[in-house]
């Protein structure tokens, strides 16, 4: 019998807008990248109020992981692959996306609006086939960010060099390439920056909203709202000398890291194959981000074509969420209406079984519980006192605050300027709390997680991986953030 593990845990996320990401583990692609390996036959999905619990094949990982290191290490040009495929397939969806914003869904057809919602779900989830590469190379088992804090120790023991090593190995892999947001951005300062006096012409703000405003949705939204877009303007055009620093910071940003890694590598002595596996996690980091994004802008249009599905079959948009995208195409194609009843029993409790890269086995109630006990070996953790958690530094700097746990949006207000953010994994619902926030701690992901991409754009502190954060920290905790160390320190 196969041993099934947790291996993820997320909040503010649905059946549907999961099912590319999770239909591609048992997909003839993926088996094909890893050289027939089977790594995620069966893997399943609980879900529970918007809540995910996603649990694999403990031995199938272990292995895979261990070979695709090793392919990745011997073979330059499979990683120029993933990289090229995956800019490809992102850039068709960036197009799809954008179309959408020039069209209005309410006036397609019922078959017009399946067309897109199949289209860009097979895009979708070929973008997470090829993204999988960066992902299990790193995820669960970290093994890719242990080789290297593995090189980095060895050249530092070798060459007797006083760095800290959690650091260097977040600045050597640090991405020097764009994701999405950070173009928004740049976007957005040169728009502020160019404009003569301090009102931006309508058109111009009109323009590039309807352009990024899907660029922090998440799976379920909501997106940046037309005023909240007017009102950073504003108040950016109020100073445009602090505008015109972070347009030059945003520009320079790339040159300026890449210098410093350079000169990291130069100072550590490494040699070629270890600046390649550096330059491979880097490139990781990129995609992760990229197609992270992407799926944003994705989920943000099925939004609306699930709201005007919505109002035709006369069933709520919330509930559209736990069909499956081949039960949408049937509703809208051939009238194949799911019952409401069965909808109704998902939103409680559902279990998703992937099959192949769109189908999937769904079980509710008694048989869903049942399934997971059955398959699910449930360890006990025994959590002795602790004052010191440590974890992966996933952005480098110093913080000392009070701790605010929030897994959920809902309760995202507790959280005031100076806190740190403890989460068991953070996501885009998340955000307005990020940006008060002095500093994050999350208890999974690794280098690519969304906490450590958020963390590096905003330029705060951010560890990673700390497992037990969230079971060991309580509000109000006084914590000490030590990113030479990768630990979080409880100091009252």
């Amino acid at each position: 019998m196969k041993r099934y593990v947790l291996s993820h845990e997320e909040y503010s996320i649905s059946p549907l807008t999961i099912s590319p990401n999770h239909n591609a583990w048992p997909s003839n692609l993926l088996m094909k990248l890893l050289d027939g390996r089977k790594v995620g036959e069966r893997t399943f999905c609980e879900h529970e109020k918007q809540k995910l619990l996603f649990y694999v094949d403990y031995v199938a990982w272990d292995k895979g992981s261990d070979f695709l290191i090793g392919k990745i290490q011997e073979n330059p040009g499979f990683v120029e692959r993933v990289r090229k495929e995956s800019e490809d397939i992102a850039k068709v969806l960036l197009k799809s996306i954008r179309d959408v914003e020039n069209d209005d869904p309410e006036q397609w057809a019922n078959h017009q609006l399946a067309n897109y919602l199949q289209k860009t779900y097979k895009l979708a989830n070929d973008l997470c086939i090829w993204g999988y590469v960066p992902v299990f190379s790193d995820h669960y088992f970290q093994k890719y960010s242990h080789l290297l804090k593995k090189i980095v120790k060895r050249a530092v023991e070798k060459n007797k060099k006083s760095v800290s090593i959690p650091e260097t190995v977040n600045t050597l892999s640090s991405p020097v390439r764009p994701i999405p947001s950070k173009t928004a951005r740049i976007e957005l300062m040169q728009m502020i920056v160019n404009t003569a006096g301090r009102n931006v012409e309508e058109r111009k703000v009109g323009n590039y909203y309807k352009k990024w405003n899907w660029v922090s949705f998440g799976q379920l939204g909501p997106r940046m709202a037309f005023e909240e877009v007017e009102l950073s303007i504003k108040e950016l055009v109020k100073n445009k000398k602090k505008a015109k620093k972070e347009l030059n910071d945003l520009l320079t940003y790339a040159t300026v890291l890449r210098k410093k890694q350079l000169a990291t590598f130069e100072k550590l002595g490494l040699n070629d194959q270890e600046k390649y596996l550096f330059n491979v996690a880097q490139t990781f980091t990129y995609l992760k981000g990229l197609r992270m994004e992407i799926l944003f802008g994705v989920y943000s249009q099925w939004e609306k074509i699930l709201s005007v599905a919505s109002r035709r079959f006369k069933v709520p948009k919330k509930l559209l969420y736990y069909c499956s995208k081949s039960e949408l195409v049937n509703w809208l194609k051939a009238r194949k209406a799911v019952p409401l009843e069965v909808l109704q029993e998902r939103s409680k409790y559902c279990v998703w079984i992937a099959l192949s890269e769109d189908r999937q086995i769904i079980f509710t109630g008694k048989k869903a519980r049942d399934y997971v006990r059955q398959n699910v070996k449930r360890e006990k953790q025994k959590i002795q006192q602790v004052f010191v958690i440590h974890g992966t530094v996933a952005s480098a700097g110093y913080a000392k605050g009070k701790v605010k746990i929030v897994n959920e949006a809902s309760k995202m207000a507790k959280v005031k300027n100076g806190d740190i953010l403890v989460s068991v994994a953070t996501t885009p619902s998340l955000l307005p709390a990020m940006k008060r926030a002095a500093a994050f701690v999350t208890d999974v992901g690794g280098l690519t997680s969304h906490a450590a991409i958020v963390a590096r754009e905003m330029k705060k502190p951010c560890i990673i991986g700390a497992k037990i954060a969230t079971k060991v920290l309580k509000d109000g905790d006084l914590v000490e953030l030590d990113t030479r160390k990768g630990d979080i320190k409880i100091i009252n």
